[in-house]
């Protein structure tokens, strides 16, 4: 009986050791597949997040080159005209191209019938390239547009059609790659589920085993699957970024998701300045509120470098960095980089370390933003050019009128004063006449520097035309506006020009709101009426506006304009007759 015991509990207990040894190998080859299954999923997502991105980099820079091509033909300044013509060809063309090369070289691996879309959107390209080539001249140092040069309305909708062709192709190519990665993403669910279907069966046999083993197989698909969910998101919504400071933010709020118990800065290399900004907001107590107050973009050693740089403060490193080394526990910092240039930075800094998951995160979504952010910046100096006149550095017309609304508005909501100066240059055309247009020229750049340097940061001046000027005051009554239109004057008659010893002078009208008037139109054009009054009036001085009784033409131009004293405008100042 005892032996009989015995080679009975070695009977169960050798079943229970075969048990034991089928449900290891199960588990053993259920966390293998379910691995499997993971990376596959990961890596096919990842191809498809991949060429997705290059995609929309191809449409971020056509759509560069499109805005520029057309601010191009709609401008009629000649020298704005040749530095777009010139933007377009350096710069955007040749990004649109490597852009290109970029996405072409993404799919090099797919079969041919994957590689129609992408050659199809070369020979859209091409189509478009050759109409940029052919109705926009390019600009040398040897070449001008001849002042006779235009773009007829069909030449902008030839190329708007061709723009439209090749963002539809893009579109499609786009939602191509979305449809594989879902497909990618829903094959690897669906492996995970028939892995955890095994697992469920094994837990029939030893249900303490298999349950761990899928408990954790089915994490490691969730963990796996969801960084690459989230990238997706990040770029699809990084495409919708309106300007650089959305972009920045989306940057920020991702990786911080990406990274639980992390603060992300990101810093922006300002090269005209000589400083690195950081263009995201600082949690209070930052050590990086009193690195980045004097900071030069190479004081970022990943700035410096071009590569990701790790600071710990257990483990100080041999070269500290100046900016990130005070921070508590781990940092790092990656430099954002478009075409080998460093543009700005990314500091990621948390108590803990980081781990793979998160370091591949940070790089992946550091590199989808750089081209992102570099191509938001050039259209926004495309946009800034467009609405600029090249001769005084100063808003054109066009920009004039949306500003004044714009300021007008604000001071209605705010319920505070503002001031409209309207300036125009005394005897301008006798300049022109006597000393020739490149002597006029200099004194309507002088004008410009003048109104920039006597100014405050808060004001705004730009030229309607000609040798006229418009200043908008925001918070200053009509006392203050005098105040400054005196410094306006004496500064402008201050001017010298080389070679001639004519003094310029300037004319002001001034009109207030809500003194004279609610509507921007108004306000131009009682300002406007003193301007014509101060000319009559002998030049080289100011006059304010009143608002009359009834506002009637009639009464404006007779009745509503107030003539200040003599003394208190010109006194030591000459009359220009």
């Amino acid at each position: 009986m005892r032996s009989h015991s015995v080679r009975l509990t070695a009977g169960i207990l050798a079943t229970c050791g075969l048990f034991a040894v089928a449900a290891a190998a199960v588990g053993v080859i259920g966390l293998a597949g379910v691995d499997s299954a993971t990376q596959t999923g990961i890596s096919v997502v990842g191809d498809q997040l991949s060429q997705a991105a290059q995609a929309s980099d191809v449409g971020r820079q056509v759509s560069v080159a499109f805005s520029t091509s057309q601010a191009m033909m709609l401008s009629t300044d000649q020298a704005q005209k040749a530095d777009l013509s010139r933007t377009l060809h350096e710069q955007m063309i040749p990004g649109v191209e490597g852009a290109l090369t970029r996405a072409r070289l993404a799919h090099a691996a797919d079969t041919p019938d994957e590689l129609t879309g992408i050659d199809e959107l070369i020979t859209r390209w091409g189509d478009l390239r050759a109409l940029l080539d052919a109705l926009s001249p390019v600009i040398t140092s040897t070449a001008t547009i001849s002042p006779n040069d235009t773009r007829t309305p069909d030449s902008a909708s030839r190329i708007s059609v061709a723009f439209k062709a090749m963002t539809d192709q893009l579109d499609k190519l786009a939602g191509h790659e979305t449809d594989q990665a879902a497909a990618a993403v829903e094959k690897a669910r669906s492996g995970a589920r028939n892995l955890e279907r095994a697992i469920v069966l094994a837990v029939l046999a030893v249900w303490a085993v298999t349950v761990g083993i899928a408990t954790f197989g089915v994490s490691r698909v969730r963990r796996g699957i969801r960084p690459a969910r989230q990238q997706v998101e990040f770029a699809d919504t990084l495409q919708l970024a309106r300007d650089e400071d959305e972009a920045h933010l989306l940057l920020q709020r991702h990786l911080e998701r990406a990274v639980p118990d992390g603060t992300v800065a990101v810093l922006n290399r300002n090269n005209s300045a000589d400083r690195l900004e950081a263009v995201t907001a600082l949690p209070p107590g930052s050590p990086l509120l009193r690195t980045l107050q004097h900071a030069e973009p190479q004081s970022c050693l990943a700035v410096r470098s071009g590569q990701v740089h790790e600071e710990d403060d257990r483990h100080p490193a041999l070269l500290a960095c100046p900016v990130c080394s005070t921070c508590p526990g781990r940092s790092s910092c990656l430099p954002l980089t478009v075409g080998g240039e460093v543009i700005g930075s990314i500091l990621v800094n948390r108590a803990a370390a980081f781990d793979q998951v998160q370091r591949q995160t940070i790089r992946n979504s550091v590199g989808q933003a750089a081209p992102v952010l570099a191509n938001l910046r050039n259209l926004a100096i495309a946009e800034l050019r467009a609405a600029t006149d090249s001769l005084t550095g100063l808003p054109n017309k066009r920009a004039v009128a949306d500003t004044l609304k714009r300021m007008l508005a604000q001071a209605s909501r705010s319920d505070n004063p503002m001031a409209l100066l309207m300036l125009d240059l005394d005897h301008f055309k006798d300049i022109n006449d006597r000393f020739g247009h490149p002597i006029g020229d200099q004194a309507l750049a002088g004008v410009g520097a003048a109104l920039r340097s006597t100014l405050r940061d808060s004001d705004f001046a730009g030229r309607n035309g000609g040798e006229e000027f418009t200043v908008v005051l925001p918070g200053t009554d009509v006392v203050g506006a005098i105040v400054t239109a005196e410094k306006i004057r004496a500064a402008i008659s201050e001017i010298a020009l080389p070679g001639i010893d004519v003094r310029i002078t300037a004319s002001v009208g001034i009109a207030a709101y809500p003194e004279h008037g609610i509507a921007a139109e108004r306000l131009e054009r009682l300002a406007d009426s003193a301007l014509y009054v101060a000319k009559r009036a002998g030049r080289n001085r100011i006059e304010v506006a009143v608002t009359p009784a009834e506002p009637t033409l009639e009464e404006q131009f007779h009745d509503g304009i107030l003539t200040l004293p003599r003394p208190l405008l010109t006194e030591g100042a000459p009359v220009h007759s």
